[in-house]
C-alpha cells in the first residue's frame, strides 16, 4: 500500500520511517518467482543519509489505509491549511529526497518520505527549524541529513501505554540541488481553509535519548549523491 502511481503511470519510490521501531526503511519493488510485483522493505537506518528537498515540503492530511493506496490532502508549507477530509485522515508531512549511494544501494535514489505519527512530525519540525536557521548561509543549496539517534516517547497508561520513537535528524552538510531531484506537484484536494496547526503537539511525558545505529556524522561530498 505504500507504492502508488502519482497519475502519470510512473511509480514513486518510497521511504518509510517506522515510529514504533525507530527504524528507517527503503521500500523497494521486486518480482517474486511467479513474476508478481511485491514490496521489499530494506532497513537502511545505520547508513541513512539523504538530500532533503525542504524547499518543497508539504503539510496537510494523509490516510494510510490497510492494504490500500494512501490518500493525500496537502498544501505547500506556509499556505492555508486544508480541511480534514475524514476521521481516518491524520495530520502529516510529505517531501522528496535523494538517498546517498550507500543508502540507495541497488534501489532508486529519488524517494518520497511521508508520515503522520506525532513523533515523526516532531522530528521533522525540529529538523526544519535547523534548515531555516542555516539556509541563508547556504543559498541555493539543500540540507544533507542523517538520522543521528531516536528518542523514546511514552504515552497512555496501563493497557493503553505505548512507546514510539522520535527521530533525531541532523544536518551534516549542504549540497546543490541534484539534477534528478525534481519536485513535481501532485493533485491536491484542498477544501475549506483553516488555521495551520503546529507540526506536532508535545507529548505529555518526557523523552530520554537512546542510541540508534549511528549514521556517519561527517558532511558528504556531492559525489555521494551522484
Amino acid at each position: 500500500g505504500f507504492t502508488y502511481s502519482s497519475g502519470g503511470g510512473d511509480f514513486t519510490a518510497i521511504m518509510k520511517y517506522d515510529a514504533r521501531a525507530g527504524r528507517m526503511f527503503r521500500e523497494d519493488r521486486k518480482q517474486d518467482s511467479g513474476g508478481t510485483w511485491i514490496k521489499d522493505s530494506v532497513d537502511v537506518t545505520s547508513v541513512f543519509k539523504a538530500v532533503f528537498d525542504f524547499d518543497n515540503i508539504e503539510v496537510g492530511y494523509i490516510n494510510f489505509p490497510q492494504g490500500g493506496a494512501p490518500d493525500f490532502c496537502m498544501v505547500a508549507l506556509g499556505d492555508q491549511y486544508p480541511q480534514r477530509p475524514s476521521q481516518t485522515h491524520n495530520q502529516g508531512v510529505r517531501f522528496m529526497l535523494k538517498l546517498s549511494k550507500d543508502a540507495a544501494g541497488d534501489g532508486a535514489p529519488i524517494r518520497e518520505l511521508a508520515g503522520t505519527s506525532a513523533v515523526f512530525r516532531m522530528g521533522i519540525d525540529e529538523l526544519h527549524n535547523a534548515y531555516e536557521a542555516g539556509k541563508a548561509a547556504n543559498a541555493g543549496k539543500l540540507p544533507i541529513v542523517a538520522l543521528k539517534t531516536t528518542l523514546p516517547v511514552t504515552s497512555g497508561q496501563g493497557t493503553k501505554k505505548s512507546t514510539n520513537y522520535q527521530p533525531v535528524f541532523e544536518i551534516v552538510g549542504w549540497a546543490a540541488r541534484p539534477e534528478d531531484l525534481v519536485f513535481v506537484p501532485k493533485a491536491r484536494t484542498v477544501q475549506t481553509a483553516q488555521a495551520q496547526p503546529a507540526a506536532a503537539a508535545a507529548p505529555a511525558t518526557g523523552s530520554t535519548p537512546v542510541g540508534a545505529p549511528a549514521a556517519k556524522q561527517a558532511a558528504m561530498a556531492d559525489s555521494d549523491f551522484g
